[in-house]
């Protein structure tokens, strides 16, 4: 091209901004022929290729083993690979085109992605039986200020989400007594009688209504609204509700988009 592309320093090479633009360039071009073969694919009816998935981590290990067997064995043509990111990761490969559909809580609000309702999550408290919620029948957000709460790390959109249930402050020192980068170290503190979380309903969708140590809010039960995400470009849509309509047959009716429930926003 005439051009100079990348820069080789001592630390390595990179692209130059002349570089990073033809990059784009490229992917963009890439895109468009590869879009090419999968309207002939779409319009043969046909579940072939591949399918680059990326889910966010607090969701991927309570969804994804429900539905990615059932999905592989009904479209065996089709090479699935599914990576775990954060939502900003996501939203960046989704609009780089290095992945093809994200599963993340939305609204994202982005004028170049769509989005495809999938579940509507109820968020849940998880109580140590020595904590002083745990007498009570269900809990509020305003109860999310006593001590000994346990949160998500940061860059995770579920740690938002807990602190916009009641404005908690972003840096809820007072309140919080474990980090971790597992949902499910905090639940193991928990019933180890050490303070308390909150949950996704997935996490606990085998023990909620026999374990006392999970209690719903009260008044509106807040939610967090899953959605299957796509660039605008997307072209097998066919795909897109054939993915959606096998999650919905492995989660039970009740998480199932389009009911009530109060929405938190994750940023």
């Amino acid at each position: 091209m005439g051009i100079l592309l990348f820069d080789r320093t001592k630390k390595g090479a990179g692209p130059t901004v002349l570089g990073i633009k033809v990059i784009e360039q490229a992917r963009r071009a890439l895109r468009e022929a590869q879009q090419l073969r999968e309207l002939g694919q779409v319009e043969k009816d046909e579940m072939v290729g591949e399918l680059r998935l990326g889910i966010i981590p607090t969701l991927a290990p309570y969804l994804v083993p429900r539905f990615l067997v059932p999905f592989t064995a009904a479209y065996p043509l089709l090479r699935v690979h599914v990576e775990e990111l954060h939502s900003q990761g996501i939203i960046q490969q989704l609009k780089d085109y290095r992945l093809d559909v994200g599963l993340l809580v939305t609204p994202l609000d982005h004028r170049h992605l769509r989005e495809l309702p999938v579940l509507e999550e109820p968020l849940l408290a998880f109580v140590a039986a020595s904590h002083p919620l745990a007498g009570r029948a269900t809990v509020r957000p305003a109860d999310l200020h006593q001590p000994g709460l346990g949160l998500i790390q940061q860059g995770h959109c579920f740690r938002q989400q807990v602190l916009n249930l009641h404005e908690l402050t972003t840096d809820p020192a007072a309140h919080l007594t474990y980090e971790s980068d597992s949902i499910e170290t905090i639940k193991e503190l928990v019933r180890r009688q050490h303070g308390y979380t909150v949950v996704p309903k997935l996490a606990v969708l085998d023990e909620a209504g026999r374990n006392p140590l999970v209690k719903r809010f009260a008044a509106s039960e807040p939610v967090r609204k899953v959605s299957l995400v796509v660039p605008q470009s997307f072209v097998r849509l066919p795909l897109l509700t054939a993915l959606r309509q096998i999650i919905l047959d492995n989660v039970p009716a009740r998480l199932h988009a389009g009911q009530t429930g109060a929405k938190v926003r994750w940023r």
